[in-house]
């Protein structure tokens, strides 16, 4: 099903790969930093 790894010739497809690429990580990193956000407040949610 999969061939593995291509390597990608064209230049405008690898200019939007590569930008769905940097939306991915942006995403990620938005979902990482809430996580961690609502984890660290958990505690608190107690002590008052």
């Amino acid at each position: 099903m999969d061939t593995g790894t291509e390597a990608i010739t064209e230049a405008a497809e690898l200019v939007q790969v590569r930008k769905q690429a940097r939306r991915v990580h942006a995403k990620s990193l938005v979902v990482a930093a809430a996580l961690v956000v609502v984890a660290l407040s958990i505690p608190m949610w107690g002590v008052r």
